[in-house]
């Protein structure tokens, strides 16, 4: 019924977004300490991105809203400017709008480009895109299907072009504090089947990768299966926690400090992700989760998930693993717990996750 349907959407993620204009950073910092740490959010102008980038701005983070397009960025940072104001919140941080549209490779080559290898402290990876219900393959600029190919291609590439900054901020400028840069991927619980969430239509599955193997860029799901809107979100979601474990045993084995870690924030039904659906849809579903059923978290609760993922002490020197925002009556404001979870059987399973790197490498034109 209703609740298997709010299940389902068990999602979370925020629309695609990374915009801005090249940072006009004009001298590189050669002391050994920087005074503030520097964050890039994909994602940033709606939903758990935005709320969590204002947030961190406010702990003195000089945030790089990485949106879809600059106007979005631009908007994101002037809304979150305006209701610190309101609430007399002060930003010691800072703001800086880019555009990063993860449907175009070209922009975010050029993104990367444009910071110039300042160190870089951490990199949310919070964007994503969601057409559930919809039977017709979108395709990127670069012809992917566009759930796989925004939320895990296009953050594949951005990350790999980012790695540099991140080592830079682990070696050339360590913190006072001693951290280490982190990688954050926003995933869902959606991406087990054995999940509330994930068990509600097809479930997630990449199986044997055929999808990739027979048709390359011109996939449309990354199983060979038929198109399925709905399935292709949770397999992007698994796509997420595969690709994060495998950049974390890659890390480990170069020696990298870098940490990489997973979460779900719950099912947060008042966020851009749902952009793309019905609006009487959308009405029914945000009303019957968040009033009726009690089962949705709040843009606030999530956003407070992803600003703990970035700063949380426990997780310092902590990677590869998966918390997830769980219902759990009586906690919390909304009834959620966010916790150290397990993630699916086919997330650990490695010789997966070094199949989808490869074949990543290829459709984003990191190796021949």
């Amino acid at each position: 019924g209703a609740l298997a349907l709010a299940s389902s959407a068990l999602a979370a993620t925020t629309p695609v977004a990374i915009a801005d204009e090249a940072p006009t950073t004009t001298e590189t910092t050669t002391t050994t300490t920087r005074d503030r740490k520097s964050v890039v959010v994909t994602g940033s102008n709606s939903g758990i991105g935005l709320d969590g980038a204002a947030k961190l701005a406010a702990r003195g983070y000089d945030v790089t809203l990485a949106c879809r397009t600059l106007a979005k960025a631009q908007a994101a940072k002037a809304s979150i400017e305006a209701t610190a104001a309101a609430n007399g919140v002060v930003l010691t941080g800072s703001l800086t709008p880019a555009e990063c549209d993860l449907a175009s490779l070209d922009s975010i080559r050029a993104f990367a480009a444009s910071r110039r290898a300042a160190p870089l402290d951490a990199l949310v990876l919070n964007a994503g895109v969601e057409f559930s219900g919809d039977n017709t393959v979108r395709r990127t600029a670069d012809g992917f299907e566009i759930t796989v190919g925004v939320n895990h291609l296009g953050h594949f590439l951005l990350t790999n072009l980012l790695l540099p900054d991140l080592e830079a901020a682990a070696s050339a400028s360590p913190q006072s504090d001693g951290t280490t840069p982190r990688v954050v991927v926003t995933a869902s619980e959606v991406h087990d089947p054995a999940s509330p969430g994930g068990n509600v239509g097809l479930g997630a599955g990449l199986g044997d990768l055929r999808g990739l193997a027979e048709n390359g860029a011109a996939f449309e799901m990354l199983n060979g299966s038929p198109y399925d809107a709905d399935k292709a979100y949770k397999d992007s979601k698994l796509c997420n926690v595969l690709f994060a474990r495998e950049l974390q045993r890659r890390l480990r084995d170069a020696g990298s400090v870098v940490t990489v870690n997973t979460f779900g924030p719950g099912l947060i039904t008042r966020t851009g992700l749902f952009r793309a659906q019905n609006p009487l849809f959308v009405k029914v579903f945000d009303f019957a989760t968040n009033e009726i059923f009690h089962v949705a978290e709040t843009v606030d609760g999530g956003g407070d998930c992803l600003v703990r993922m970035v700063t949380d002490a426990e997780l310092e020197g902590v990677g590869d693993v998966y918390y997830n925002n769980g219902i759990a009556p009586g906690e919390g404001k909304t009834g959620h717990k966010f916790e150290r979870g397990d993630v699916s059987a086919e997330a650990m399973d490695g010789e997966k996750g070094k199949a989808l790197w490869a074949y990543s490498e290829r459709l984003v034109g990191l190796s021949a």
